[in-house]
């Protein structure tokens, strides 16, 4: 169900960070057809109900959001499905499935294009609500933390469409919480290896592996288990 854009109503308040998958979308030169990309990413509620979004560099969801300037926040309570979204790739055999999309039809944003009057655009099927934004501004903004500074895009988006699918009043449990930080803590670890920094590899995996052990002592989420098995599976290839 379409409706105006309330952030209360998606549980957004002004200045906190938010875990979402953001879904952007390319076309494919050969055949035309809409690629969509999901990434595991956080977002903060500013002023005037704009969203701010800051994807990494070199990466699908930056060259989307440049290139076409829209994207998809999906708002999931599946931790699985961020594990699949952050840790797939071309350095990885992990992917996100096709069949986790579907797709709404919605006015062309873009009046000066030749683009047909409605087009479509990809969500996560499973989400229980999702917001279609698009990118109102760009700013180049100075990153740091362990893993060293980096200068990254900041994206400011207006949300143009704003979908609830069902009602959702879950919260993660432990288990969900800490296979969701053995995510974000895994991103970094290839970081770290490319830098060849030993001790920071040791540091980040100390904490991936307790984080693992507590998951499996509760025992009975299972999709917080399946979350760290992919975070496992990653781990190995990063070995080999």
């Amino acid at each position: 169900m379409v409706s105006e854009f309330i952030p209360q109503d998606y549980g957004l308040e002004k200045g906190n960070l938010y875990e979402i998958l953001a879904t952007t979308f390319s076309k494919s030169a050969r055949s035309g057809e809409l690629e969509p990309n999901t990434s595991c990413m956080g977002i903060k509620l500013l002023e005037n109900h704009l969203i701010k979004i800051t994807p990494f560099p070199n990466t699908t969801t930056l060259r989307n959001l440049k290139d076409i300037g829209m994207v998809t926040l999906n708002f999931v309570d599946n931790v699985y499905l961020y594990a699949l979204a952050a840790l797939k790739g071309s350095n990885s055999s992990i992917t996100f499935p096709l069949n986790n999309y579907n797709y709404i039809e919605i006015d062309n944003p873009f009046e000066d294009t030749l683009e047909k009057s409605t087009i479509l655009i990809p969500y996560v099927r499973t989400s229980w609500a999702f917001l279609i934004c698009l990118v109102v501004d760009e700013d180049q903004v100075i990153k740091r933390d362990l893993l060293g500074e980096i200068t990254i895009s900041e994206f400011k988006l207006h949300v143009i469409s704003s979908n609830t699918l069902k009602d959702s009043f879950k919260l993660f449990n432990r288990a969900e919480n800490l296979a969701l930080e053995a995510i974000i803590l895994v991103t970094r670890l290839r970081v770290a290896k490319d830098k060849n920094d030993k001790s920071l590899i040791l540091t980040i995996q100390e904490k991936i592996d307790n984080y693992a052990k507590e998951i499996e002592r509760f025992g009975k989420n299972q999709n917080a288990l399946k979350a760290i098995q992919v975070v496992s599976e990653y781990i190995n290839e990063l070995k080999d």
